[in-house]
């Protein structure tokens, strides 16, 4: 009884193998850095940000586990905010690193998973409103 049982552990294993190391594998990823519009109220406080606008020109480091995490892949955006990566599935710190020295931070966070979305789009906070 104990070998049917170790036999068939074997068996499912087996089958369940090809997807797990699919999902590990990295992938190919194109996708898109915005921000998102400020929308100032009349006394220049913050209302609402829906619209969003490309980050072009800006070199980012994905980092794992926040801004401390291990470097996978080192990106600049285009002007359309497009950019291009090799990442397994996971989740991801977005640190901008455009000038020399100066890192400010996990400024955007992006949860990837080819299998769900296949252009992740990693969205930036608004600037502050003016006042």
């Amino acid at each position: 009884m104990k070998i049917v049982a170790a036999v068939l552990a074997l068996g499912l294993a087996a089958c369940a193998s090809p997807k797990a190391a699919e999902r590990a594998a990295p992938t190919e990823v194109e996708g898109l850095v915005r921000r998102r519009d400020p929308s100032c109220g009349p006394r220049g406080e913050f209302v609402m940000a829906v619209a969003s606008t490309p980050v072009g020109g800006r070199r980012f480091s994905i980092r794992t586990q926040g801004v401390d995490g291990a470097e996978v892949a080192s990106v600049v955006t285009s002007d359309e905010g497009a950019f291009r990566a090799i990442l397994p599935a996971g989740r991801y710190c977005f640190v901008d690193t455009t000038e020399p020295g100066v890192e400010t931070g996990c400024v955007a966070v992006l949860t990837f998973d080819p299998s769900v979305e296949s252009i992740p789009i990693v969205t930036l906070p608004p600037t502050p409103c003016p006042g």
